[in-house]
């Protein structure tokens, strides 16, 4: 299949590709495009005029109007905080920027500072009023971070605007949260301890969003310990549950985005309960490279057991039942 029609751009903080394996799209692929970085321009924690950056400036003091695509996904992130135990808030912004800090210094926060920001987290005390449009953060200091989410939502808003015209055949990938169109495609995914590009195994996927979450992406390592991206708002510390990599299937890339995130962070046994709970494909790796397999994905994964784990002991894959 060739395709015709190609777009990659940067948003949401990451290099996105759209292609459509179609002719005459260029239009439909424009839209989307236009669409994905308008999102960026609301949801941005990093654009100063974002509707997201406005609602953390005035927090603690009055609400702010929002667009009905901001108002649809806090909505949503705040019904995954709940049903995660937590494991799952956007509301992590103060804990956010303290681990920016240290990989930039690759050093962990001081324990003072992780517990200053972890009382600020509260998915509770993000008010929603759909009626006037408005959000408010009921305490200063408090803070919104989409990062766990908005890709996946602005993916599915992508994907979205190629049905509506027609598009029968479509790849969207935005930076390892993918969504695709039409047929059955085999999909990498990444080795948690190799370099970019090293598959661990291939999934085959069909009409489909594959999402992956790993503890390679962002990390530094401090006294010969690993310390991830991936934030435990209860803890206010980097995730440690065991868990180096999930990948998940299903229909929404955005439940995807947020469903992983909190995988990672409650561990393999609630983990996996989480994404049956939600009828989820789930591949599961742990640290000692021990892979999980829902049983909903054991005839669709291909395990390259050629990739030989660090360390001494063999690593196995196993189906989740």
């Amino acid at each position: 299949m060739n395709f015709t029609e190609s777009k990659t751009f940067r948003a949401m903080g990451t290099v996105n590709t759209i292609t459509i394996y179609q002719e005459n799209e260029e239009e439909c692929l424009e839209k989307a495009v236009r669409k994905v970085k308008k999102l960026h321009d609301r949801m941005s924690v990093y654009e100063a005029g974002s509707e997201i950056s406005r609602v953390n400036a005035h927090a603690g003091e009055s609400p702010v109007k929002i667009s009905s695509d901001t108002m649809e996904l806090l909505s949503m992130a705040k019904e995954y905080a709940s049903v995660s135990e937590g494991a799952f808030q956007i509301t992590c912004r103060p804990l956010t920027s303290l681990y920016h800090i240290g990989v930039k210094s690759g050093e962990l926060p001081q324990k003072r500072q992780i517990e200053k920001a972890k009382a600020l987290v509260c998915d509770d005390d993000l008010v929603l009023d759909e009626k006037n449009g408005e959000a408010m953060l009921l305490r200063k200091g408090q803070g919104i971070d989409l990062g766990g989410i908005a890709k996946g939502y602005a993916a599915d808003k992508a994907r979205g605007i190629l049905m509506e015209v027609g598009v029968k055949e479509a790849l969207i990938n935005f930076g390892g949260t993918v969504s695709m169109i039409g047929s059955p495609r085999r999909i990498g995914i990444q080795h948690p301890r190799y370099g970019t590009g090293a598959a661990m195994g291939s999934l085959r996927a069909e009409n489909e969003a594959v999402v992956t979450s790993g503890d390679y992406e962002r990390y530094f390592i401090q006294d010969g310990i690993r310390y991830c991206h991936i934030l435990d708002p209860r803890t206010g510390r980097p995730s440690d549950s065991g868990i180096c990599s999930v990948t998940m299937t299903g229909r929404s890339a955005a439940e995807l985005d947020a469903l992983t995130t909190a995988v990672f962070v409650l561990g393999p046994q609630k983990g996996a309960a989480l994404a049956e709970r939600f009828g989820c494909g789930l591949i599961l790796v742990t640290k000692e490279l021990n892979v999980f397999v829902s049983e909903n994905l054991s005839t669709r994964f291909v395990y390259c057991p050629s990739l030989k784990q660090e360390g001494s002991h063999s690593a196995k894959q196993s189906v989740i039942s």
